[in-house]
């Protein structure tokens, strides 16, 4: 071969080389995103901004994490009652997503030497203590994790309506676990419970020195340029937090002063923003680094989204602040939160390199999973999935129409009781005992079933109590509370009026039978004084 021949070959082979490497560069990266995300997001943001009409749902945050990038960050909608835009930086409430940032706190606790996984809560916390004393001295951290303790759900519920805001929040509510009765023997079942990331919280408290809020801000939210995430509602508020919304009789109402439960703040009352929530889930997703900077190293993220304790009745796996579930042949490594007023839901797919987080200014339990669904679906269309509609559950709307229909059955009571009332008034002849023994009894009966129902059996079916109840579901639980109570009064006042009238017959008949009967004692005396003048 010439020279002139190979100098042909150069110009033809060197940039055949360099397109054929560009070529090949672009072709490993573009279809990892290809497989996982449309080419643009158009229709992902025209279906969430459906979806916020169709639900009533103010305002919303999306965003998508790529690889070690955020590829797509979407604002939606209204922050509060002005009419304020959404933007990526508005912080809100995160509900029990924040479990994943109390088990990534555990863990780095754990790889600092602090802390061990399977020893007892109580080496950290000597006070600890459940209503068994032999479990008390045995629940270990592993197992408030993997919510194993056996601590029940309803406890963690009944406190998210404690507002203390002292300093020692968290500890009062984890010492208010010593007479609570476990729901099986510590690390034999499954009990969704926030007591386990509270008692977790007050662990991080005791072994560090520092407030649970301290900590996270300075382990978890500094190192990852968190910057409009807090620990503090106050703090959100002055940094523009989104105003929950809460559902009166189907319309969203902004409610501005929702409480702030700083006792179970472990188990779910962070707040973030959509733009923080992306480098938070690309720490997660690249073995916990985020652009150099590691919270956790790649051993100790894998043990938090290990699939550890298989949920009942499910499928799915709980691991530490996690949950592990499939969507068709795709694993996706989940946690969603709801409080008062606010729904979020995040999502990494660690087989197709992304993430998802979603968070809405709303939440109602009425709405069954029409909300809750929302991001979901959002992550079914990024998958490539057909997505799967929402519904609300038959039993729930049941609930709510008895529940709206019995102040209108109180009307109806009142009317009956005084028509009743009237009657015996009006009647030249006395009711008698068995009269107003019925229309006395069946009425107190049935206030009695109204007042037990509305102040105890439905708040059971939410596992938690009437304060909780309207934290959430505001008009069910203030028609509730009030219906019961009004029941227990109304049973009360008829009671006492008729043991009142039942006295002034019983007095009544009394004199009637003794002096005015045809064959009476009065009769009787008349006849007697006729014969002695005979």
């Amino acid at each position: 071969m010439n020279q002139r021949e190979t100098t042909w070959l150069r110009k033809i082979i060197f940039p055949t080389i360099v397109i054929l490497n560009v070529v090949s560069s672009v072709a490993r990266v573009q279809p990892a995103f290809a497989q996982v995300a449309p080419a643009n997001f158009d229709s992902v943001d025209t279906y969430i901004s459906a979806k916020m009409e169709e639900l009533g749902i103010p305002g919303a945050a999306l965003v998508i994490v790529q690889d070690d990038q955020i590829v797509h960050l979407k604002a939606f909608g209204v922050a509060d009652g002005s009419g304020r835009p959404v933007t990526p930086q508005t912080p809100f409430f995160t509900g029990s997503t924040g479990k994943s940032v109390t088990a990534l706190a555990i863990m780095q606790l754990v790889e600092a030497g602090k802390i061990e996984l399977d020893t007892p809560v109580k080496t950290y916390l000597p006070w600890f203590r459940v209503a068994d004393a032999n479990a008390s001295e045995v629940i270990t951290v592993r197992q408030l994790l993997n919510m194993t303790s056996g601590i029940p759900q309803a406890v963690g519920r009944t406190q998210l309506a404690n507002t203390d805001l002292s300093d020692s929040a968290i500890e009062k509510n984890v010492r208010a676990l010593a007479d609570i009765k476990l729901i099986a023997p510590p690390g034999e079942r499954y009990e969704y419970s926030n007591s386990n990331y509270v008692t977790l919280g007050m662990i991080i408290q005791a072994v560090t020195g520092q407030s649970y809020e301290t900590y996270i801000q300075e382990h978890i939210f500094t190192p990852l340029d968190m910057q409009n995430s807090f620990a503090s509602k106050t703090e959100a508020e002055q940094n523009g937090l989104a105003v929950g919304y809460q559902k009166w009789f189907g319309i969203p109402v902004a409610s501005p002063n929702l409480p702030f439960t700083r006792g179970s703040l472990p188990a779910g009352d962070l707040n973030m923003s959509a733009e923080d929530f992306g480098h938070y889930l690309i720490a997660q997703l690249n073995h916990g680094s985020y652009q150099g900077v590691s919270v956790l190293s790649p051993a100790g993220i894998a043990k938090l989204h290990n699939p550890d304790i298989q949920m009942p009745g499910l499928t799915d796996y709980y691991a530490m602040g996690w949950e592990v579930q499939h969507f068709q042949d795709v694993e996706v490594i989940r946690h969603n939160g709801e409080v008062p007023g606010y729904s979020a839901d995040m999502f990494l797919v660690p087989q197709k390199n992304f993430a998802v987080a979603m968070m809405m200014n709303t939440y109602s339990p009425m709405l069954g999973i029409r909300v809750s669904r929302l991001p979901s679906s959002v992550l079914r269309m990024l998958l490539g999935q057909s997505v799967i509609p929402g519904f609300e559950f038959l039993h729930m709307q049941i609930l709510y129409a008895l529940v709206m229909v019995i102040p209108f059955l109180h009307i109806i009571g009142v009317f009956a009781t005084f028509r009743s009332i009237r009657f015996w008034r009006g009647n030249s002849q006395p009711p008698t005992q068995m009269q107003i023994g019925r229309d006395v009894a069946l009425p107190l009966i049935w206030n009695a079933v109204i007042a037990y129902v509305l102040l105890v059996t439905l708040p059971s079916t939410f596992g938690a109590d009437i304060p909780t109840v309207i934290l959430f579901q505001p008009d069910v639980g203030w028609v509730a509370a009030i219906s019961g109570i009004f029941a227990i009064l109304l049973g009360v006042i008829i009671t006492c009026i008729g043991i009142s009238i039942l006295r002034k017959t019983v007095k009544r008949t009394g004199i009637v039978s003794t002096f005015s009967t045809p064959h009476g004692v009065g009769n009787i005396g008349k006849s007697e004084k006729k014969g002695e003048k005979k």
